[in-house]
Parts: C-alpha cells; sequence; structure tokens
C-alpha cells in the first residue's frame, strides 16, 4: 500500500527546472522513430552539447564539426587549450 502511493506520487509530481526539461527531451526521445533519434544523438555529439536537433535530413547533410560555433562569448578550445576554427556570427 505504501509502495503503491509514493508511486502514485511520484507519477503525479511534477519536475522543475533542468528536470523537467531533461524529462522532456527523455520522452521525446523514448516517442521518436529511428531517424528523429539518429538525428538528437549526431546533432548532441558532433556540436559539442550546443546543437539538439530532431530532423534527420538536417542533421545528416550538417558537419557541426565545420560549423561549430560556440555560444556568443566564447570560444571552441581543444583540450591542450588550442583555438579551434568555428563559423563566422551572423
Amino acid at each position: 500500500a505504501i509502495d503503491r502511493t509514493l508511486r502514485l506520487e511520484e507519477e503525479n509530481e511534477k519536475p522543475q527546472g533542468d528536470e523537467a526539461l531533461n524529462k522532456l527531451f527523455q520522452q521525446i526521445y523514448a516517442n521518436a522513430n529511428e531517424d528523429t533519434r539518429r538525428a538528437m544523438i549526431k546533432s548532441m555529439q558532433t556540436s559539442g552539447g550546443t546543437v539538439l536537433s530532431t530532423n534527420w535530413d538536417e542533421v545528416s547533410k550538417t558537419d557541426y564539426e565545420k560549423e561549430r560555433q560556440a555560444p556568443k562569448g566564447m570560444e571552441w578550445k581543444n583540450y591542450e587549450g588550442k583555438k579551434l576554427p568555428m563559423k563566422e556570427d551572423d
């Protein structure tokens, strides 16, 4: 009875902040088709975590490593601290 009550409370509990965002991404990924999952994985990994796309047609043609773009005011560097080429700001 206690386990059931706790489980119902967890299901009814609304996540907040980063937890809510992570849950949303998990739901999108879990309910997605194979192309969408592939797009999400490739875009996140090859962009260094700056892009998350669900459009495989776009992701399959984009080279995020060549078109890398850091957040405004930051720059890409490798592990040795050398600056890496980036796409010019628009």
